[in-house]
């Protein structure tokens, strides 16, 4: 008997010490698994990743079509998942394959198995539940959903991702939206194969290795087989990356990753391809690209559709600002981006449409036109990620923007949105950096530094009666990105409209009259002036009034005990109330929020409430929140997270008022 309880022990530590290593067979569970109801090192989690492993070799393998044979990346991936309770079941209950194509060769998915474990249950994966769907020209998706999902279920999933695609190696993810205890990749790359690899984010390996690997692979038609790099990364004890969406760029800026990118190629001849190019070849390659370097040369047609009455204002930011405002007004925005293909500056005008590249290119040709400076910049947008400078990686970015010079100040410039003022970018723009394309010279960095003067500034004007009603205006003046966000918001709405949806806001408000000004002017605020009246005649006791109306912070939007990645707001702001309540002898004023005055170190932001209690017949009340950089670091977090605390607390705290 006791032999017997020994055996059984051991391979109870054999299986619970695989689930900490990449060993696993398929199908198999431990007890220890079955009966982990939370995950120690963070008790909020729904599901955990028990195991996440990769494995890549390259292979060679028939053709069938071709008849001969072709080399495949092939990646085994398996996955054991841990639901603690339903939460989950969405978002990682659906297994989701991405594959690429391009219009010769595709990518393959193969040996998909699945299964669920309920106790020693298996329920496993039927292949007609298995759907694909096409997302775009180059990416398509197999999907499935785990079959017979319950609190408490593990679930395994396999599959094998064979491209062809040999000059690519997949970034293996380490950190996803739940916690994982363990992950590994490894991968067996040819000699002749040599790729750069990065590690991203904060997270450091448990293990980093790489071993060479004698007669790994054979090439066709090749007598020696190749060597191998045989390189292998892990991590454990994974936190979940728990993403606020508001404030951030995107989330593949600091996920745990290793990320590859072929540096050099040695075909079977001996000769070398360097695929890791320079800037001055970049440089080369657009300036002589029909996309980009023969499109920037159209400037003629640009010259002939420009109005002429242009170049015959005093100064070339008058100029600048005209021939931007032209541009916008002509072309209408396809929602395309066409970066690096696609673009007809010639068909776009005689259709008056066209992606970001035409229509930024043909403002880039204006400006030119008409004797000014003017370059491309090539950025990545928020959600797409920094590009990468330790080399060009084309891939990188995904929007053009234009240039401008003039009397050593530079302004940037997207006209595919009617809505931005002159010198003001798109809010997806505001990432970080972008590189100038200037082919005279050679291309160079700059930082894209927003525009500093957005400002929400309100002022209410208020007389209570003695019947229990309120009268009185409320004056909105939105500056910069406040007022491109209002102008977006209400671009499509009528006057009615507008007043529907702010008395909806409201108990018992009406708007007597409603008006707007510089609604199309773009280059101006945006001023609103709402007259108002307020019933609150059936309570008779008194009133209960919050003098931030519907502009105040309803919640705090960073509510994480430690936030791993910067706050990024993308531009300044400032928030600015003015309220003043005129009440008659029969009120008294019974409370009113605290006074407040909080600054975060080194002059980042600060909010500000006073109030002033003339006599018994009138409050006045000035709030001010400042955020003043638009980058927060995560050493910041605690703080910024304390200034919208109190913040939100002001802002819901109301002014009392008592009928005597």
């Amino acid at each position: 008997m006791k032999k017997i309880t020994l055996l059984l022990f051991l391979l109870f530590t054999i299986v619970s010490f695989s689930q900490n290593s990449a060993d696993y067979v398929f199908g198999e569970i431990s007890y220890d698994e079955l009966n982990l109801k939370k995950y120690d090192l963070d008790t909020t989690a729904n599901a955990i990743f028990l195991l996440d492993i990769g494995s890549t070799e390259f292979l060679t393998k028939l053709d069938e079509i071709a008849r001969e044979k072709q080399r495949v990346v092939s990646t085994k991936f398996y996955k054991k998942i841990k639901f603690f309770n339903s939460e989950e079941f969405e978002n990682q209950g659906t297994i989701k394959i991405r594959l690429y194509n391009n219009t010769l060769e595709k990518d393959a998915v193969i040996d998909i198995k699945a299964v669920t474990h309920n106790n020693f249950e298996k329920t496993y994966l039927d292949e007609e539940n298995i759907y694909e769907e096409r997302l775009n020209d180059n990416w398509r998706e197999v999907k499935f959903t785990m079959p017979n999902l319950k609190e408490g279920s593990i679930v395994e999933v396999e599959y094998t991702i064979e491209s062809p695609f040999t000059f690519r190696l997949p970034s293996w993810i380490f950190q996803t939206d739940i916690p994982v205890k363990f992950s590994q990749y490894t991968a067996s790359i040819p000699g002749n194969y040599v790729f750069n690899r990065k590690l991203n984010g904060i997270l450091k390996l448990k293990t980093n290795s790489s071993v060479i690997k004698n007669n790994c692979f054979i090439i066709s038609h090749f007598e020696r087989a190749a060597s191998c790099e045989v390189i292998t990364y892990a991590m454990e004890n994974i936190p979940a990356f728990k993403e606020e969406k508001e404030f951030m760029t995107s989330r593949h800026n600091f996920i745990s990753k290793i990320k590859f990118e072929l540096a050099e190629y040695q075909r079977i001849n001996g000769t070398k391809v360097n695929h890791t190019t320079t800037w001055e070849a970049v440089d080369k390659n657009f300036k002589t690209d029909k996309d980009i370097g023969g499109q920037l040369k159209q400037t003629k047609l640009l010259h002939e559709i420009v109005p002429i009455e242009i170049n015959s204002l005093p100064t070339d930011l008058e100029k600048a600002t005209a021939i931007f405002s032209f541009i916008q007004s002509y072309f209408t925005w396809n929602e395309k981006y066409g970066v690096f293909s696609e673009i007809n500056i010639k068909n776009a005008l005689e259709n008056k449409t066209g992606n970001v590249g035409e229509i930024n290119i043909s403002l880039i040709n204006a400006l030119k036109s008409a004797g000014l400076k003017a370059e491309l910049v090539l950025i990545s947008t928020r959600e797409n990620g920094f590009p990468t400078k330790l080399h060009p990686v084309r891939s990188d970015f995904n929007y053009m923007l234009a240039r401008v010079t003039i009397n050593n100040k530079s302004y940037l410039l997207d006209a595919t949105n009617k809505l931005t003022p002159f010198g003001l970018l798109p809010y997806k723009c505001l990432n970080g950096y972008g590189r100038v394309m200037d082919f005279e010279n050679s291309s160079y960095w700059i930082d894209i530094i927003p525009e500093n003067n957005s400002k929400n500034q309100i002022s209410v004007s208020l007389k209570l009666h003695e019947d229990g009603t309120f009268h009185g205006k409320l004056r909105k003046v939105n500056f910069g990105y406040e007022a491109l966000l209002r102008r977006t918001t209400i671009q499509n709405k009528s006057d009615e409209a507008i007043i529907s949806e702010f008395e909806n806001n409201f108990n018992n408000l009406d708007v007597i009259d409603y008006k707007i000004e510089n609604k199309l002017d773009i280059n101006q605020p945006l001023i609103e002036t709402f007259e108002i009246s307020i019933d609150n005649s059936t309570n008779t006791s008194g009133n209960y009034f919050n003098p931030f109306f519907a502009e105040q912070f309803k919640e705090n939007p960073f509510i994480q005990e430690n936030r791993l990645y910067p706050v990024d707001f993308g531009y300044t702001r400032k928030y600015i109330l003015n309220f003043s309540l005129e009440i008659p002898e029969s009120y008294s004023i019974e409370s009113f929020p605290d006074e407040k005055s909080i600054a975060l170190p080194e002059n980042g932001g600060n909010f500000s409430l006073s109030l002033n209690k003339n006599s018994n017949t009138k409050i006045t009340l000035n709030s001010s929140i400042k955020i003043n950089k638009p980058v927060f670091y995560n050493s910041e977090y605690q703080l910024l997270k304390e200034l919208f605390k109190q913040i939100i607390s002001s802002q819901k705290t109301p002014i009392v008022l008592k009928k005597n």
